[in-house]
């Protein structure tokens, strides 16, 4: 019985481990070389192309309702029309957030909010998020990183007025959930991917420049976990759970050692 129990033990924390592992995979990776074009910034799915005019932007599920730009992030540089791609990540993904382009980060907005789930119209202008905007050569563009429901976390790796290459990590999220990037009529770019294309950081083209004659074509996608993701999802549920009861007692002990300290 304890020989069992013990493999059992083992197994559990060898899956565990390799899950965690997996899931930090942070590979090289050889950015497309791709002149008067935006890549993707994160590994995931198109899950809708937006039209945004007047400062005003429709929710993700295309249920007639609306958000001011500014809500999403926390921004006036871009523009009063545009366009939005917004790519879900998946827990499978890689979690790294790429420079769509080459860059100067102009600013960078840290926004405190709720954990809803993607499927909640208020989703990703209500949860914590992460939002920065990007000089290109051909004008600012916006990129939103929303965190997941389960945990929020977006690391962040780059400063105000730092040079990104396209391709170049900019930050780090946690557990999957959306980035978004908002593509000012001014700049110029064309969307070039559709709802449901699977897109890759650095080595898709989401938009190119000049490509005016191209309509368009307004697009919403419904995510639905897949069962890869659901037999992965809580091995990482476990681990955040393992990990948030780490930083609780050694929040208590560090309390305890200073209380000591004191007296």
């Amino acid at each position: 019985m304890l020989l069992a129990a013990a493999l059992i033990v083992l197994l559990a924390a060898s899956s565990l481990a390799g899950a965690v592992l997996f899931f930090y995979r942070d590979p090289e990776r050889k950015v497309l070389k791709a002149d008067n074009a935006l890549l993707s910034p994160v590994d995931g799915r198109v899950v809708a192309v937006r039209r945004y005019s007047a400062f005003k932007a429709p929710v993700l599920s295309k249920d007639g309702r609306s958000f001011r730009l500014d809500e999403l992030a926390h921004t006036d540089l871009l523009g009063s029309n545009g366009t939005i791609i917004s790519i879900a990540i998946s827990p499978l993904d890689i979690h790294t957030v790429r420079s769509p382009a080459d860059s100067k980060v102009v600013q960078i907005s840290s926004i405190h909010g709720g954990l809803k789930l993607m499927r909640n119209p208020e989703f990703e202008y209500t949860n914590e998020r992460v939002s920065m905007v990007l000089e290109t050569a051909s004008g600012k563009v916006g990129l939103v990183i929303v965190a997941a429901p389960i945990t929020s976390s977006v690391r962040v790796l780059v400063g105000d007025n730092d040079y990104s290459a396209a391709g170049e990590r900019v930050a780090r999220i946690r557990l999957g959930s959306l980035a978004s990037l908002i593509i000012p009529d001014d700049c110029g770019f064309r969307p070039v991917v559709s709802c449901g294309e699977r897109v890759l950081a650095g080595l898709t083209v989401i938009a190119q420049l000049g490509k005016t004659d191209i309509p368009i074509n307004e697009c919403y996608a419904v995510r639905r976990s897949t069962v890869p993701e659901r037999f992965y999802l809580p091995f990482l549920l476990g681990f955040v759970v393992l990990e948030r009861i780490f930083r609780a007692v050694k929040q208590v002990f560090r309390k305890d050692v200073s209380f000591k300290a004191v007296r």
